[in-house]
């Protein structure tokens, strides 16, 4: 996962995002739930680790194919982004998806060779 994380400036932000939804998930799932259903709670959590391994695996896979990860982390990003209401999580999520598509648009010659 080292590696993973030394592709490019802005995978060290997509795993520490990863990891924030792991902790949200966390977070979710022992709260005392005054507030939301346990429809509510299951589902924020789900919600929370698909993101948390789409921006994982993401991460893990681009180096061998590249356009899986891509999507990969975009799904993850825009599934962060669903917690809005948090502020910096989104933020990060744009932050991650700005420098997916800057990086890809500078080297178009990675592009063609997957």
């Amino acid at each position: 996962m080292k590696n993973a994380l030394r592709q490019e400036w802005w995978a060290p932000l997509a795993g520490l995002l990863a990891l924030a939804l792991l902790a949200f998930a966390v977070a979710i799932g022992v709260s005392d739930g005054e507030d939301n259903t346990t429809e509510e709670r299951v589902v924020g959590v789900i919600l929370s680790l698909a993101g948390a391994f789409a921006l994982a695996a993401g991460l893990w896979k681009r180096p061998q194919a590249r356009r899986l990860g891509n999507a990969l982390i975009v799904v993850g990003c825009v599934l962060a982004a669903f917690w809005f209401w948090t502020v910096v999580l989104p933020v990060v999520a744009i932050i991650v998806i700005v420098g997916l598509v800057l990086s890809e648009k500078r080297s178009p010659s990675r592009l063609s060779a997957n």
